[in-house]
């Protein structure tokens, strides 16, 4: 089974690479950004029943200081959702250390980790110009896929 768990920073302390995020946006183009909220997504491909799920969520990915998480989330409301990934073709060495690490929590070793960094993006402007500036500034087409969707 599949599981997405998304790993948030907390209020108050993403905001410095948020505020980056915008900047780097608004640099390529991409005006009248209202909102940047960033998030890393962990694609967890494995044979877990919900309640391990949600405790390797908790155990390994998320730090309880700095980080709040879901597994399996609920869509955004009214914003553009970012999703930019390693390619299947590419290796994902972070996805490959959780693989170890769930298997060292003691977890049966799932059979693939993949990680995304994700951005909740509202503003008012076209979702044509919002992938031209993600292509400019998140995406390397070589080793990268990506995914925006408006909800």
């Amino acid at each position: 089974m599949k599981y997405f768990v998304a790993v948030y920073h907390k209020l108050g302390y993403g905001a410095h690479k948020e505020n980056g995020i915008k900047k780097r946006l608004q640099s390529v183009g991409l005006k009248d950004i209202l909102e940047v909220k960033s998030y890393a997504i962990y694609q967890i491909d494995g044979d877990y029943a919900p309640a391990q799920a949600e405790n390797i969520a908790k155990a390994l990915l998320a730090d309880p200081v700095l980080e709040t998480y879901a597994v399996n989330p609920p869509a955004p409301q009214n914003v553009f959702k970012v999703e930019v990934w390693i390619r299947d073709s590419s290796t994902d060495v972070v996805g490959e250390s959780v693989v170890d690490a769930i298997e060292t929590l003691g977890f049966k070793r799932p059979q693939s980790v993949r990680v995304a960094n994700a951005f909740n993006i509202d503003g008012k402007f076209s979702e044509a110009a919002l992938e031209t500036a993600v292509k400019k500034t998140f995406v390397n087409e070589v080793v990268n896929k990506f995914s925006i969707r408006k909800y």
